[in-house]
């Protein structure tokens, strides 16, 4: 999916001054990560320098539009913290490299990725080179933390807000990327981050998940207490750090809410899985699958403050473990 479908309303603005070339000389985009603010920024680079631009977008083939997807244009600068900052330096620099012209044009353009880090120094200097521009300079400026900025550099910026990506966008992008229909639908209700989500996917990580979330849901149905000893095993091996831990709890979470839906006749986003969704609906009613979401929101918070991963997952299957009321179940 294009950036300008994902973030449509401040493409648009972005369009709107370019056509009525009422661009300004600085724009910061404030959202949280994986919204599509530095694809907006380098779009941007592109459609500023871009030699064949049609229908107001940039061509994507000339070579200043490879030249800039390659990193190599000598009129654009990105500027990232380097270790936990951006530090003084790097922001002189980037004044010299403004003290001459383009290389190939009048045009300059600078972005700087995770603005919010810059020490006080470097925000002092890039106010002042603010409070300069240059006739034919474009600034962006990217940040997760807008509250963290300097008000007067807020002040001399076009400010763009970027909204979370939806569902079901999220949903498109993954499905585009090729997953499976599962895959994509777990993945867009696990996190609101397209780029974070892309990190799950890499050394095939959510697909193991997937994998091991179903595998488990089927073991309880066979033999619950030999699921338990699943979660307690294997699940920690995978589930390996907090932000993982915490993917662990919405899986289980996703599943059980599909639950309720297929029982409640409502849509089910899982495709390929109506066998075990079928022996779910057989074995707990809504008030069960209920009780276990709710316990399923509070293992989630105590995660958050910092309870034993291990534990978090004995209290779950305990829960799941009554729910079932594996006395009555058929062991096979």
């Amino acid at each position: 999916m294009s950036i300008l479908k994902m973030q449509p309303k401040v493409g648009s603005l972005i369009q709107k001054a370019f056509r009525n070339q009422k661009l300004v000389h600085a724009y910061l985009f404030s959202g949280e990560a994986g919204v599509g603010k530095k694809d907006m920024a380098f779009w941007m680079a592109k459609r500023f320098f871009c030699l064949e631009q049609s229908n107001n977008e940039p061509c994507h083939q000339c070579g200043n539009c490879k030249r800039i997807d390659s990193m190599n244009h000598p009129d654009l600068h990105f500027v990232e913290p380097d270790g936990q900052s951006i530090k003084i330096d790097q922001i002189r620099m980037l004044q010299k490299e403004f003290q001459y012209k383009g290389v190939e044009s009048e045009k300059k353009c600078y972005i700087i990725q995770d603005v919010d880090k810059m020490t006080v120094q470097a925000a002092n200097s890039l106010l002042k080179f603010l409070e300069e521009p240059n006739g034919h300079s474009l600034a962006i400026l990217l940040t997760e933390n807008r509250h963290r900025m300097l008000d007067t550099i807020l002040s001399r910026v076009q400010v763009y807000q970027f909204q979370p990506l939806n569902e079901k966008d999220l949903l498109t992008s993954y499905l585009d990327l090729g997953l499976d229909e599962d895959s994509a639908f777990l993945l867009s209700k696990s996190t609101t981050s397209f780029s974070l989500g892309q990190t799950y996917l890499e050394d095939n990580w959510f697909q193991q998940a997937k994998s091991l979330l179903f595998q488990t849901m089927d073991e309880f149905i066979q033999n619950p207490y030999g699921a338990t000893v699943t979660i307690q095993t294997e699940w920690p091996a995978l589930f390996s750090d907090k932000e993982k831990q915490q993917i662990s709890i919405k899986l289980l979470t996703i599943w059980f809410q599909q639950i309720v839906n297929a029982t409640l006749n409502r849509e089910v986003g899982i495709k390929n899985e109506h066998a075990l969704l079928k022996d779910y609906k057989e074995r707990i009613g809504v008030v069960q699958a209920t009780e276990i979401l709710d316990e399923l929101i509070y293992s989630k918070g105590k995660l958050r403050s910092n309870t034993h991963y291990i534990l978090v997952l004995e209290q779950i299957c305990k829960v799941l473990i009554d729910c079932f009321n594996p006395e009555e179940l058929e062991i096979r």
